[in-house]
């Protein structure tokens, strides 16, 4: 049986993966019809990939705080698409031409199980003094991962954890209320759905 893969082609660049997602959204319209509710949706990947063509441009000039902004919208774009080739690889059930009529590369071979990305190892928090409002994580790469996944909250408030992708094992939070406690955690995110995360440190922000 046929899977969905991930190959864009000739090389690995942005501006290849960029046409191969505009080539999803094109086959995506072409046959609609085999593909009926899609989660995420067309618009979704549109949007997405607006964002991140958006961000290039404002990235060119090499401003470092637009080339983050790029790296995000590039994580997120890549998880919007990963979402999506779950889907089409459900609809194909082992059909390779259903897999081609949505924009993906079926798999040459059978059935592969993909592991679920492993607990993070050795996740740490650095807050300065000297810096107030923000916190540095940092986490060991994962050579599978797609994204990090770094989540935090206020402690004891009962809101919904803040999530931030990040294409690299380092991210700084910003903009963190000044003497205050936060929880942090990360989850390595790969091919397989399945999310396990690190264990929470709690911190004060100054």
């Amino acid at each position: 049986m046929a899977k969905t893969t991930l190959k864009t082609g000739a090389g690995n660049s942005e501006a290849q993966y960029v046409k191969f997602v505009e080539n999803i959204v094109v086959k995506l319209t072409e046959h609609e019809d085999l593909f009926p509710n899609p989660d995420p949706t067309r618009m979704d990947l549109e949007q997405a990939l607006t964002t991140f063509k958006q961000a290039q441009a404002d990235a060119a000039y090499r401003d470092k705080r637009m080339v983050i902004i790029k790296n995000q919208a590039f994580v997120l774009l890549k998880k919007v698409v990963y979402q999506l080739s779950l889907y089409v690889e459900r609809q194909a059930d082992g059909d390779p031409a259903i897999i081609l009529a949505a924009g993906f590369m079926p798999s040459q071979k059978g059935v592969h199980i993909l592991n679920p990305a492993p607990k993070p190892e050795r996740f740490r928090v650095k807050v300065d003094a000297d810096l107030s409002g923000v916190a540095n994580l940092k986490v060991n790469s994962w050579r599978q991962v797609l994204a990090y996944q770094f989540e935090y909250r206020k402690i004891n408030s009962g809101a919904a954890w803040t999530r931030v992708l990040s294409s690299k094992s380092t991210v700084a939070i910003t903009d963190l209320e000044p003497v205050q406690k936060y929880e942090f955690r990360v989850a390595y995110i790969g091919r397989n759905p399945q999310i396990t995360y690190s264990d929470v440190i709690s911190s004060y922000v100054f």
